[in-house]
């Protein structure tokens, strides 16, 4: 039996379409870090099979800004038209976008874009200070202190990771007298997190 959709459920359901390359806006606080490169490549060797979502709180896409990057790059090189993508009369590039199941509020929005590029690595044995390195640690800093109580937003990060991130590494520098012992150590460890280098 088929159901009947109502204008209230259109907004509980996803839709994908094709929207030109040009009109898909990247979220412009966006701290995760990409591989360009890579993500480039990827799409050369498999097409473009991961639809990036937009998010009408957001008023941004909430992930997929990466390959929607990567897209744009290749398309000013004069790239061959890769797989799911559709070239519209006058040239321009359409990729296939993820509507609908918008948060409820910006907060909710930036805390959804968060978790989706975090989660995805969750389930390996990376710490925390690993995870963190997915993001430009100050732009992440910058988009936790717009959510108020982010540790309740947020399924990938509780309430003290919250905390070390907002606040930054927990150390004190060393006095100079301190850094001279130091620098004629044959090699010094950092006391954020025990990794050993050579000065």
């Amino acid at each position: 039996m088929s159901r009947r959709t109502t204008k209230s459920d259109a907004t509980e359901q996803l839709d994908l379409r094709y929207i030109p390359l040009g009109q898909a806006k990247l979220w412009d606080l966006n701290p995760k870090v990409h591989d360009l490169d890579a993500l480039q490549r990827s799409i050369e060797l498999h097409g473009f099979g991961d639809p990036p979502k937009y998010d009408a709180a957001l008023e941004a896409l909430a992930y997929g800004n990466g390959r929607t990057e990567a897209l744009g790059r290749m398309k000013e090189a004069g790239a061959k038209l890769p797989r799911g993508i559709v070239k519209l009369k006058g040239g321009e590039w359409a990729l296939p976008v993820i509507f609908g199941v918008d948060a409820a509020s910006r907060e909710a929005a930036m805390s959804f874009a968060l978790d989706h590029n975090h989660i995805g690595l969750m389930g390996g044995n990376l710490g925390f200070a690993e995870l963190t390195a997915l993001w430009d640690e100050a732009g992440l800093q910058a988009v936790l202190e717009q959510i108020p109580d982010a540790s309740s937003l947020l399924a990938s990060l509780d309430s003290s990771q919250v905390e070390a991130l907002l606040k930054g590494p927990d150390f004190e520098p060393v006095s100079a007298d301190e850094q001279s012992q130091l620098d004629k150590k044959k090699t010094v460890e950092c006391p954020e997190c025990g990794h050993e280098f050579t000065p």
